[in-house]
């Protein structure tokens, strides 16, 4: 596996961004409180990130597949807690 100096920075890019989602995550399963958080945002952020999977795969940049797949998979997890934890 060849990573150059753009994909490495890429990618750590990718990773910073993702780890966002990991506090929020924890934040949201604990308090179960889902009154700030957007759906709309987080399906957005869901189809981007399952976009971004697809696009480095093509790509064949395993790196930024495997950083695609945890944030599409964190994205999920946010947007069925929202469904699950949301006032009715």
């Amino acid at each position: 596996m060849d990573i150059d100096f753009w994909q490495l920075l890429a990618s750590m890019a990718g990773i910073a961004f993702t780890v966002g989602f990991i506090d929020q995550i924890r934040i949201t399963y604990k308090t179960r409180n889902v009154h700030g958080l957007s759906m709309m945002q987080w399906l957005v952020f869901f189809a981007a990130s399952a976009v971004f999977t697809a696009y480095y795969v093509h790509l064949e940049q395993w790196l930024m597949v495997v950083v695609s797949i945890f944030g599409t998979l964190c994205c999920l997890m946010i947007v069925s807690m929202i469904v699950k934890y949301k006032e009715t």
